[in-house]
């Protein structure tokens, strides 16, 4: 066995500086001496899994007597070594479980195995060793009485040790050789061992260090869920440690994930000045949190939004997705070679929490979209009119009238001055009034209506004039082109959408989330006022603490009580569909990055590179359409159009999709009916709602989606 130095004395120089030594001194004097026994055993059996002058075998050995060492201490009074016999008294006094020491020794003896980690569960049981079993024998010593404290002191051991993980990642390849990352996490963002030894810098080992932060702040934010306000004082070391290991985290996010090559430590001063506000704070009275299992319903945008928001803010998720995989609409399909989004998805530059959902994944928004320079109006006979963005380093003039741009393209120079009204607010519409009527109020020239409010209204509410909210329209309008700056720009996809549920997958398994692709949920259990759980055909009745819906509107409105004012008030949403087309042609067309058919069914044509016969893919979006496109429709219905606009055409192959109720509509009835997110909790003390339907003061689109799940309140 390994020799120990005066009793509970070993490595006590070493020990007095460690942070978990530092959070012992608000305890009283029997509690700090039980931890320091207790710290002393933990210090030894680091010490022989990190031994470099001793080979595994031989730690293992160590180690292997240490576990009959514990076993006799809890036994009768055999006579063990001088160590062992001070922890048979703690564990006695404290009536410490003999599983949670001898998990602490379990995990320290995996660092004795050369073996990589290969999935999270795979690194997670090794924290439960050596952090979070730490945790559950703790507050043995600390004396909490809550039945809550066992899963804070296990979720906040979690947190510790992924922040080491994260703040030593290079040290430990460096000097021992180590990688704390599950193989599986390390391939999916294309970083190995090699790069984190010789370029840790790189920009994908900072989007790998992201997601390690991502987890790490994961269970910082569940152990303050779990916080029990009645062990708040008991707890205070604990604070203590969480001060101090939050505060490492955030300065590696500070330093923008340039870890250093020696582990970042925080200086004395700094120490004493965050265990003073945690022993402050200790002393408070603080509400209780909701927390526990969630599930989410629908993988859509919203509901991989909601589900990423959970996730990161403590819960334990369950993702449900009836589709075969996540992602919604967000979908790709392989044709002639090339790999495509089922259909074309455009992001403007006002879309920020959808933009915000891209960045929380790490991922860089050029990654997925290129930012548009202009938009190009074509017109039948062959004309064609550009108006061009503001460039990123306009001056803020020219970015706050950005929409004077399209005084270039016929008929909308009349619309300039109404623009310029509804900017400043003196134009409104009246309640329930459609944009239409609305126009023809405001004396809108015909090729104003036609060449420029028709194909906006069309593309952002998908909806025609004469039937959208003209209140809707207004509100959209100054939130994109009348915003100014980047608001009103529009960003292409450089490649499909669809990879983005991938990192999100990544990310929530990361943390220990379940994704259930494949599965529909057959009912939510409602009783009592809340949401007990849901029913799906493949486990039955599955209890959770709270449940989030993302589903269609009229998906949910099945599942809810006949009798739910939430439900009455989804049957007032009507829906509209969307059409994509896409072909393929031996001649290019259009010369710009997209292009408006100005009058035409088809509202926009978008180049999608070529196939891999060397012939041009472009993507049609027919907005607001009303019946399905077959194939030989399709191809009747291009040969048509297209000729009007690039003349005669060939077009080699036809590949058509229409997506019944894509979106809804956006008229005054259906926008009248939108709930309110708040609208579910009033009535279900646990539930909620998120989709491109709810109301948002946005149309439904990717964006209205993406808001609906930031806005959850939790």
């Amino acid at each position: 066995m390994e020799s120990e130095s005066s009793n509970s004395a070993h490595n006590a120089v070493e020990r007095k500086k460690s942070n978990l030594a530092f959070a012992f001194f608000c305890m009283d004097k029997d509690r700090a001496r039980d931890m320091e026994i207790f710290y002393a055993f933990c210090r030894l059996m680091d010490d022989i899994a990190d031994d470099e002058n001793t080979g595994d075998a031989e730690k293992k050995k160590s180690l292997g007597l240490w576990r009959a060492e514990i076993e006799k201490a809890y036994g009768g009074d055999e006579k063990i070594s001088p160590l062992g016999e001070e922890m048979r008294g703690l564990v006695r006094r404290r009536n410490v479980p003999k599983e949670h020491v001898l998990e602490i020794i379990d995990g320290v003896e995996r660092d004795t195995d050369p073996a990589p980690f290969e999935t999270f569960e795979d690194i997670r049981k090794y924290c439960h060793g050596v952090a979070s079993a730490v945790g559950l024998v703790s507050i043995r010593v600390f004396g909490c009485k809550s039945p809550l404290a066992e899963e804070f002191a296990e979720s906040l051991g979690y947190a510790l040790q992924f922040t080491n993980i994260l703040r030593d990642v290079v040290d430990d390849i460096k000097t021992r050789g180590r990688v704390y990352i599950p193989s599986r996490e390390l391939e999916a963002f294309g970083v190995s061992r090699a790069d984190l030894l010789e370029n840790p810098h790189s920009p994908k080992c900072k989007k790998l260090y992201r997601f390690l932060y991502f987890r790490a702040k994961r269970f910082f934010n569940k152990s303050r869920r779990l916080l029990p306000p009645e062990d708040k004082r008991a707890l205070a070391p604990a604070l203590i440690m969480w001060a101090i290991y939050e505060e490492i985290l955030e300065s590696l996010a500070r330093l923008d994930f340039e870890i250093p090559e020696k582990p970042l430590k925080i200086s004395k001063p700094k120490k004493i000045a965050l265990a003073l506000r945690a022993i402050r704070e200790s002393k408070k009275t603080s509400p209780r949190l909701r927390h526990g299992k969630a599930a989410v319903l629908g993988a859509g945008i919203a509901g991989i939004s909601a589900a990423v928001k959970l996730a990161r803010e403590g819960f334990d998720v369950s993702l449900y997705e009836a589709r075969a995989q996540i992602g919604g609409r967000c979908a790709s399909i392989e044709w002639h070679g090339a790999r495509l989004d089922a259909a074309t998805h455009a992001a403007m530059g006002c879309y920020k929490n959808f933009f915000s959902l891209f960045e929380s994944l790490g991922a860089e928004i050029p990654e997925f979209f290129d930012r548009a320079k202009s938009m190009q109006f074509a017109f039948p006979g062959g004309a064609r009119q550009t108006a061009a963005y503001p460039g990123e380093n306009a001056g803020a003039l020219k970015k706050l009238l950005a929409f004077f741009s399209y005084a270039k393209i016929d008929g909308a120079r009349d619309a300039m001055p109404l623009l310029l009204k509804i900017k400043l607010g003196l134009a409104n519409a009246r309640s329930g009034e459609t944009a239409e009527s609305y126009l023809a109020r405001m004396g809108a020239a015909a090729k104003s209506v036609k060449n420029f409010w028709e194909p906006f209204c069309v593309s952002a509410l998908n909806t025609p004039l004469e039937k959208t909210d003209a209140s809707l329209m207004l509100k959209t309008a100054r939130k994109s082109i009348l915003k100014g700056g980047s608001e009103g720009v529009l960003h292409l996809p450089n490649r499909p959408i669809a990879d983005a549920p991938g990192r999100a997958k990544i990310y929530l398994e990361g943390v220990g989330a379940k994704i259930f692709a494949g599965v529909g949920v057959s009912k939510i259990v409602f009783q009592n006022g809340s949401a007990a759980g849901i029913e799906t055909a493949e486990s039955g009745f599955v209890p959770y603490d709270f449940v989030v819906s993302a589903l269609p509107a009229r998906s949910l409105k099945k599942l809810l009580p006949e009798n739910s004012e939430l439900a009455k008030q989804l049957g007032g949403i009507a829906e509209t569909n969307v059409s994509n087309i896409y072909f393929k042609s031996p001649r290019k067309l259009a010369d710009g990055e997209y292009a408006c058919l100005v009058g035409s069914p088809l509202h926009w044509i978008f180049p999608r590179g070529k196939a891999a016969d060397g012939q041009y893919i472009y993507g049609i979006t027919v907005s607001a359409s009303a019946d399905a496109l077959s194939k030989d429709g399709a191809r009747k219905l291009l040969d048509g159009e297209l000729e009007k606009f690039f003349g005669k055409t060939e077009i080699s192959d036809v590949l058509p999709s229409t997506f019944f109720g894509a979106t809804i509509s956006a008229d005054p009835q259906t926008e009248a009916a939108r709930p309110l997110a708040a609208d579910a909790a009033r009535e279900f003390s646990n539930f909620r709602i998120c989709g491109d339907w709810v109301q948002t003061e946005l149309p439904c689109t990717m964006e209205s989606a993406a808001k609906s799940a930031a806005d959850l309140s939790l």
